[in-house]
């Protein structure tokens, strides 16, 4: 009999069942199989010898078990699937099943043999060879064309091709097996971490291979953090480079900018940097960028940013280097920045391995200059909004998770991962031991008479800065003094501005003598011609005309002159006029304070016992370099610098202070040419943190932090300087300054110092919570947690400090690839790689909850970890579900999987996550970025430009969710240039061509997932 079978009546499932009733034994040759194929037939099979034979692919790849794969997902949310697939594995563990895969030349051929042996050869029998697989598709529900025939001459030779093929290929069965049993039995819970990490991290770890002419001048780790930023550059118009100290983020940044040629790209950095740094990685990369350095950005940013802004050849890309010098948006380069990507509508690379120092609002200012507010909606705030809020619960000491938020937006790269990619290359990431080394000098000071006279001072100019400047002058985090107007909050604001100077004078004092003494000079200058000026005029000359209120008289700008100050500013002199109480009030208190300057002038000591410890460990280290090594001296401030320079000035040391250098015989030499005669000869630099970041001296071999470490991010910025890729030293040292441990009520002791600052610092955080300032208003004012045990380690040369002040730098910009590096460093990358998907893993716990990493059309992933005992929460952020997997639990390792029991709890997670993103992507369709309350500043701008153009007006309120935008324009509006500045930029901007929101058909898959339960599940 002969029969073509195509589906379309009888199905070839029907017929098989039926025939194979009465044979023997069962061949199959398929390139294809799938479960529910099997199920199609099992009771056709049930009972009888199976042969399976498997071939190939043309491209290689195992072609049925794609198609199983693809089969277990399109049915991952069916139990009788599942139980189905536990059937096929029990039916193939039989002995009397084998599996057997073709080898070599490309196989796809299709047969379903069924026979019944006899008198040495076949008595009888069916044979179907067609286009079918042994697929539930080719079975049933495809439109196949098959010949059927039970002739004992085909079957014969269909049997005799069949054996012919079988005695070719080799013995599959246990790879068969294994493969099935991947989604029968439990993996552990380190193998689903390892799988869910790589495909989080897939596609850039896939893209590095694209680039291959990049990847000849770059490490592994570099080409991967290109990639990363080049996709959020793209999708959000900017990035944050914030790639661990010493990793090559210059290397990275010219990577990109070279992926954006022809387009115009401008680099914006330290001057002493983009002379060194990236002057010497352009040549090496034989490239070419326009320049601008940042000094001169904050000394003329109207001449920048009109330089800067040609409509006929606009800027593409605008790399900033050391950008948390950008991170107070009261200052000139911070606007001026802003003005020069929205004049441009140019994307914005942030480069920085330092993006947090003390206030998670650092890392809004920076952020804010790219991102609308409403660029994190789906945490239902805005984007302040939601900084804010983390910042509470980081003051408040509670955990802060916002690692799914600066996933979306930071791209970071850890030294750990860094070594492990490059170990997959067969190279090698060395970087030196870090050694600590303390210097311990006398205080010989009474602290406490010192404060108790700066307390007694009135700093009577402040309060009157406050008073009659309260519009020009802004606070550390860019808010306006004159938004603290009602009169409780003003006399609070004034108490605390007070504060912070006086505390800013006891660092000083720290640093050293010299810088006290040269600060004190200066206040009593000031206040001398302020004095002057008030008895003779009747007019308040303030320390400073605009800029940060905080800084203290002198600081950065010089004394005021004036004459000059009201000469080219007459609206000031009148805001600054006195009454004649005024008059008499200021010169009283500032008198008062000028015999308390005098006094303390007269009591500082001759002897320097700090510099003396220096100056013995400098000449005993001195002698010992060879070659171009050398020793950096760092201090916060210029005239420490300047001191220590002359102190030292026999040894021939080089000096960088911001403000230009000096040689090694007292020449005034440019910063670049300082850092560049100690990159090539070394010996000694003493500089202020102008060098603390962006320089490559891994020539040095020892750093000095002549400072108390206030800010202890500030230690690891320093280390940077020399621990980097490339250091020809196993160990660096780095060697800190402090007063010796003892007893607290010694005033010459490390704790009695501690405890005094503390009391300062605890007095001005009362102020300020009275006041209601966020804490980023003073900026780096407040002491880090933990800062008397950080600064305790360091004293004791305990080397863990510098871990944990690392992991506390990075503690808002985790990454759990670190994790992924790990794994790599133990198994490698060709095996994570390896395992397959839908894997799942038991672990009992605490609690019971379900880890799922889900995966939708786009392939982006999403990670799940649901808890299915009290409160049904969900989380989402990686690094606790990253250390929920890694955490303490005994493992459940090959155990059967009970899929009745996870299919609901699967299915009720992805219900859950298609509900939130068919949510979100409803607000995206019908969002036009517009605030739901617009604030006071977008009504007034908004309200400004419907009265003279109503076209601008509309595109203002489409972009009005970008915060810089809006403070740009309410600025150019209060010094009357709104239409100007308005007619440049608003163009701009509607001329970018928006994609309109289309309907997204949402679906998702799993990838793995692991149940962790109280008993074995």
């Amino acid at each position: 009999m002969a029969k073509i079978i195509d589906n379309r009546g009888e199905t070839l499932a029907e017929i098989l069942n039926r025939e194979f009733q009465d044979v023997a034994q069962v061949s199959v040759a398929t390139a294809y199989f799938n479960i529910k194929g099997w199920g199609a037939i099992k009771e056709g099979l049930k009972g009888k010898p199976l042969r399976l034979l498997l071939g190939r692919e043309p491209t290689e790849r195992i072609g049925w078990k794609d198609e199983v794969l693809k089969e277990l997902e399109e049915n991952e949310d069916d139990p009788e699937y599942f139980g189905l697939l536990l059937d096929v594995v029990e039916f193939f563990e039989s002995p009397e099943v084998e599996v057997r895969i073709i080898e070599g030349p490309f196989f796809h051929g299709k047969c379903f043999l069924g026979v019944v042996p006899g008198n040495g050869g076949i008595r009888r029998g069916i044979a179907v060879v067609g286009s079918s697989n042994f697929t539930y598709g080719g079975l049933i529900q495809n439109r196949e064309l098959n010949m059927l025939s039970t002739d004992r001459e085909v079957v014969t030779e269909l049997a005799h091709w069949f054996q012919e093929m079988w005695d070719l290929a080799r013995d599959y069965k246990q790879e068969f097996l294994q493969i099935l049993s991947n989604y029968t039995t439990t993996w552990s819970p380190m193998e689903v971490l390892a799988k869910a990490l790589y495909e989080t991290y897939r596609e850039s770890l896939e893209e590095v291979e694209k680039r291959g002419e990049l990847r000849k001048l770059m490490y592994p780790h570099q080409m991967i953090s290109l990639v990363e930023a080049k996709r959020k550059l793209e999708k959000f118009g900017g990035a944050l480079l914030a790639d661990s100290t010493g990793l090559g983020k210059t290397k990275v940044s010219l990577g990109i900018a070279t992926e954006y040629r022809p387009e115009r790209v401008l680099i914006i950095g330290p001057k002493a940097v983009l002379e060194t740094t990236w002057k010497e990685e352009m040549r090496k990369m034989n490239l070419f960028f326009e320049c601008v350095n940042s000094e001169r950005l904050s000394q003329d940013p109207e001449g920048i940013v009109k330089e800067y802004s040609d409509p006929e050849k606009p800027i593409g890309l605008i790399i900033v280097d050391e950008a948390h010098q950008f991170r107070h948006p009261a200052t000139n380069r911070y606007r001026a920045l802003v003005d020069l990507i929205l004049r441009n509508k140019a994307r914005v690379l942030l480069v920085t391995a330092t993006p947090v120092n003390t206030s998670l609002m650092d890392l809004y200012a920076l952020l804010s200059i790219y991102l609308p507010e409403d660029s994190v909606s789906e945490t239902g705030m805005t984007l302040r909004g939601y900084f804010t809020s983390k910042q509470k619960e980081w003051l408040d000491g509670r955990p802060v998770e916002m690692d799914e938020v600066l996933r979306k937006f930071i791209v970071r790269i850890s030294r750990d991962l860094a070594k492990e990619l490059a170990r997959e290359e067969g190279k090698e990431l060395k970087f030196p031991e870090r050694r600590l080394r303390t210097l311990h000098y006398t205080l010989n000071l009474d602290l406490e008479r010192i404060v108790d006279r700066l307390e007694k001072m009135n700093l009577a100019c402040y309060d009157l800065s406050v008073e009659k400047t309260p519009k020009r002058l802004r606070l550390p985090d860019g808010s306006l003094v004159s938004e603290y107007a009602e009169p409780k909050r003003k006399e609070q604001l004034k108490v605390l501005v007070k504060e912070v100077v006086r505390i800013n004078l006891l660092k000083r004092l720290e640093s050293s003598l010299y810088a006290f003494r040269r600060s004190l000079e200066r206040l009593e200058n000031y206040l001398s011609r302020a004095v002057q000026y008030a008895r003779e005029k009747r007019v308040f000359v303030p320390p400073r005309a605009k800029g940060e209120l905080l800084q203290l008289v002198g600081e950065e700008e010089g004394l005021p002159e004036p004459e000059e100050l009201f000469r080219k500013d007459p609206e000031l002199l009148e805001e600054c006029r006195l009454s004649e109480g005024e008059v008499q009030d200021f010169i009283q208190k500032s008198t008062q304070d000028l015999e308390s300057i005098r006094e303390l002038l007269t009591s500082l000591p001759q002897d320097d016992d700090k510099f003396s410890v220096l100056n013995r460990q400098v000449r005993e280290i001195y002698p010992k370099l060879e070659g171009k090594n050398g020793i950096i001296i760092f201090t916060l401030y210029a005239d420490t610098a300047e001191y220590l320079y002359r102190g030292l000035k026999d040894l021939s040391p080089i000096l960088v202070t911001g403000e230009g250098g000096k040689g090694r015989e007292g020449e005034r030499i440019e910063e670049a040419e300082a850092v560049k005669d100690f990159q090539e000869s070394g010996g000694i630099m003493v500089s202020t943190d102008v060098l603390s970041a962006g320089q490559n001296l891994q020539n040095a071999q020892y750093v000095v932090n002549y400072d108390f470490p206030w800010n202890p991010v500030i230690l690891i910025q320093r280390a940077g300087r020399i621990d980097r890729i490339g250091s020809p030293y196993d160990e660096i040292y780095l060697l800190n300054m402090l007063p010796p441990e003892g007893d607290s009520s010694d005033p010459r002791t490390l704790e009695h110092f501690l405890g005094l600052m503390s009391r300062l610092y605890q007095r001005l955080e009362a102020i300020r919570r009275t006041v209601g300032l966020d804490a980023s208003v003073l900026g780096e004012q407040a002491l880090p947690k933990n800062f008397a045990l950080l600064v305790g380690g360091i004293a004791r040369e305990d080397r863990e400090v510098l871990k944990f002040l690392e992991k506390q730098m990075e503690q808002f910009t985790k990454d759990p690839r670190d994790a992924l590096a790990e794994i790599l460093r133990e198994k490698g990358l060709e095996w994570i790689k390896s395992l397959p998907s839908e894997i799942g893993a038991y672990r009992k716990g605490d609690r019971e909850a379900l880890f799922v990493l889900f995966e939708d059309e786009t392939g982006k992933v999403y990670w799940r970890l649901k808890y299915f005992d009290g409160k049904k929460e969900t989380r989402t952020d990686l690094v606790s579900i990253v250390e929920a997997l890694r955490g303490e639990g005994e493992e459940e390792r090959g155990q059967k999987i009970d899929y009745r029991m996870l299919i609901n709890r699967f299915r009720e997670m992805k219900e859950e996550l298609l509900h939130e993103l068919e949510e979100e992507e409803a607000r995206r369709r019908t969002s036009e970025g517009i605030p739901g309350r617009p604030s006071k500043k977008v009504r007034e701008v908004y309200d400004a430009l419907a009265k003279v153009n109503e076209e601008w007006a509309a595109i203002f309120r489409k972009y009005c969710g970008r915060a810089t935008l809006v403070d740009q324009l309410h600025r150019a509006m209060r010094e009357g240039k709104l239409l100007e500045t308005a007619g440049t930029v608003l163009p701009r901007l509607a001329q970018e061509e928006e994609a309109k929101p289309t309907a997204r058909e949402i679906s998702l898959k799993r990838i793995c997932w692991c149940w962790f339960s109280k008993s074995s599940a």
